[in-house]
Order: C-alpha cells, then sequence, then structure tokens
C-alpha cells in the first residue's frame, strides 16, 4: 500500500457507549466521514462491531485512566491518527495526551461541564488534564450559547479559542407520523384523545418526578408515559405499583435514540425540568436533548424557569415554571392551546433550533481542524 493510499484516519472517544448514536455524536460522526475520514470510535464499555455508520465507523474499547495511556499512548496505530476528539469530560484527557504524544490536532464536544456540586467524582489530577486538554484543542463544542462563558471560565480558554454552539438535537430528526401516534397510544393503552404528559430520560427529583407523580394522583383527567434511564428496580417497582391504572404507561426498556425521539409523536405535553442548581443545569437551553426532541416532533414542554429557556415562552410553544402550581397552570394552558402551539414547536425548530444551518457550521469548523497543521498549540494558561 502507498502513502497515498493509506485512510485517513480520526479517532473519536465517548464518555459511555450508549453515546455512540447520541445527537451531537452523530453530528460530529457524520462530519468526519463526509471529510473522508474513517473514523475509530473508544468507549468504556462494549460498542457493537458494525454500527448504522457503515463500514467507515470502526469501535474499540478504552479505560479512561493513568494506567491506559501509559500502556497505549505509544501504539504505532496513533501515527496513523489524523484527528483526536472525545466527549466530555473523563475522554477529554486521553484524546488530549494522545493528541499532544503524536502532534495532531483535536477538538472536544464538551457536553457536560462538570463544575460547581457536578464536578463529579473523578481525581483533580484526572480533571486537570481535562480543562489543559481543552485548552489545547484547536476547536471546542457546547450545546447552547447560555454555556460558552461558562466553558471558557471552567477550562480557562483563551479568549481567541473557538467555540461552536451545536444543539443536542438530530441533524435531520425523524418526521411525526400522524399513524404511528396511533398505533404508539394503542400499544400504551391510552385514547387518542387523552391528554397525555411526557417523561424522556433522567427521572429523579430534580427533573420534575415528583411534580408529575402528584400530578397525575390528584388529576383523573391526565395521563403519562414515562420513559425513565437512570433509576433503580424499586424505583421501577414502586411505579407500577402507584395505582395509576391504564393513565400510566411505563416504558421499561431502553429506547435507541431514533425510536425515542420517533415515539414523541405520541405525547402532547413534554418536561424539561432542571431544578439541580450546579451551573451547567442552569444553562440547559438546546443542550437538553429532550426539550429539542419535543420540540421537533410537535409537543409542547413544560421546563424549569432559566434565562436559556426563555426562547420556549417567546416563540409559545411551551411554558416555564418554578413550582408545582405553575407546573398544573402550565398543563392547563398547554392543554386548552395543543394545537396552536404544536405549530409553535414546528415554528420554533426551524427558527431558533435550526439544525441544519447548525451543522453546517459546525461541519465546517471540524474541517478546518482536519485541515489545520498539526502539532501542540501554546498553552495559555500555562505560559
Amino acid at each position: 500500500m502507498t502513502l497515498s493510499s493509506k485512510p485517513r484516519r480520526a479517532a473519536h472517544f465517548l464518555l459511555l457507549p450508549e453515546l455512540l448514536h447520541s445527537p451531537p455524536n452523530e453530528a460530529i460522526l457524520h462530519a468526519l466521514l463526509q471529510a473522508g475520514h474513517e473514523v475509530h470510535v473508544f468507549a468504556p464499555g462494549p460498542l457493537p462491531e458494525r454500527t448504522d455508520y457503515g463500514p467507515g465507523v470502526i469501535t474499540h474499547r478504552v479505560d479512561y485512566s493513568l494506567r491506559w495511556l501509559l500502556r497505549h499512548a505509544a501504539r504505532p496505530f496513533w501515527r496513523s491518527v489524523r484527528c483526536f476528539s472525545a466527549t466530555a469530560e473523563d475522554p477529554l484527557a486521553t484524546a488530549g495526551v494522545l493528541a499532544a504524544l503524536h502532534g495532531r490536532p483535536s477538538f472536544l464536544l464538551v457536553d457536560e461541564i462538570k463544575a460547581g456540586s457536578y464536578r463529579g467524582d473523578r481525581s483533580e489530577r484526572w480533571k486537570s488534564l481535562c480543562r489543559w486538554a481543552m485548552r489545547q484543542a484547536r476547536l471546542t463544542i457546547v450545546n447552547d450559547d447560555s454555556r460558552v462563558e461558562l466553558l471558557r471560565s471552567y477550562a480557562g480558554l483563551s479568549p481567541n479559542a473557538r467555540v461552536v454552539v451545536y444543539p443536542g438535537c438530530f441533524r435531520t430528526p425523524p418526521r411525526p407520523e400522524p399513524e404511528l401516534r396511533r398505533e404508539l397510544r394503542k400499544g400504551w393503552g391510552l385514547e387518542e384523545n387523552a391528554l397525555v404528559i411526557a417523561s424522556s430520560g433522567g427521572f429523579n427529583l430534580t427533573a420534575g418526578a415528583d411534580w408529575l407523580i402528584r400530578a397525575l394522583q390528584e388529576r383523573p383527567d391526565l395521563h403519562a408515559v414515562i420513559q425513565p434511564l437512570g433509576v433503580t428496580p424499586l424505583c421501577l417497582f414502586l411505579m407500577r405499583h402507584l395505582g395509576l391504572g391504564s393513565r400510566l404507561y411505563l416504558e421499561e426498556r431502553r429506547l435507541g435514540w431514533q425510536e425515542a425521539w420517533r415515539s414523541a409523536v405520541g405525547f402532547d405535553i413534554g418536561l424539561a425540568i432542571y431544578t439541580n442548581q450546579a451551573p451547567q443545569f442552569q444553562r440547559m437551553g438546546i443542550s437538553s436533548n429532550r426539550l429539542c426532541m419535543f420540540i421537533a416532533m410537535g409537543v409542547p414542554v413544560i421546563c424549569s424557569r432559566q434565562e436559556s429557556f426563555r426562547f420556549v415562552e417567546d416563540y409559545d410553544c411551551g411554558r416555564m415554571v418554578d413550582s408545582y402550581e405553575e407546573f398544573l397552570a402550565a398543563v392547563d394552558v398547554i392543554g386548552t392551546n395543543l394545537p396552536a402551539m404544536r405549530r409553535n414547536c414546528f415554528r420554533c425548530f426551524e427558527q431558533y433550533i435550526m439544525p441544519p444551518d447548525r451543522y453546517a457550521s459546525l461541519a465546517q469548523a471540524i474541517h478546518a481542524v482536519l485541515g489545520a497543521p498539526a502539532g501542540l498549540l501554546v498553552d495559555a494558561e500555562a505560559a
């Protein structure tokens, strides 16, 4: 094989295997494939040998630790990699160290900013490596404009460091299908005219779980579909025995990303509640996958009151709340105005979330990194 026929390779490191098909990672992998690169994806757990991305994506296992780096950093394979990328936070250090050692550029998706009470349990040494990697990157990506300054402060980025915003949204979301809505509701045991509130993803007290359960107990006119992640078997048992009968459908298997998005066509109101006071959770905006999913599928949202969600009320596609009483009032407002607010969701999606335009900017920025001269940048903070 001649030098010119060798594949152009990129290495992308995921925090979890389940993120392989998440909207921001899907956009990044597509941009790398679009640029003609063979993408090697690493995660600390089992990944399928064959993915929906086709033969251009090859999967591997990794461990985010100094021991793994010491054992694997000198592998000849890395010399064939033209660019390193990673998601937050643990993988950032690995991608940054490998990029520096092998004189390659890097770009990073900082979809988690582990500051304040949400710092995580990694050692300060590892977290320092992660922040150093952010400063070394040619490009950092966050998921909402409100997080740009938080990232700069947390990582110590220079004022000239390039930051691009890409939402927690698919480049091309599935289209709402009326027939699928009818099929889903039949499978859930819910009537077509039932007012259905949905919670998808993390289900806990900081995500509005208590408000939803209380509302279902107090309001017999309300129905719900809960697609919970990160809950214990005990929690599932208790929800099954709430005595709500057919008014609550509990999805007990983990849905794929696309499957979860398609299922949203069966909902009337979506929850995007974030009461955790850690900095990133008070700057959610369009970084919220569930919010983007609901709006893309024409489902008005009830979200927590924070400035990054102001657009929801500006476009009249939902309501912000910060109490149970406001939550109930929002349910009634949306239920009364559902057809108009559904239309407003689509307008908000096209004019504010704008995934096609944002993807074009993201791909352009990634392609610029791929064509940039290799080599280690000067660490402005250390200089």
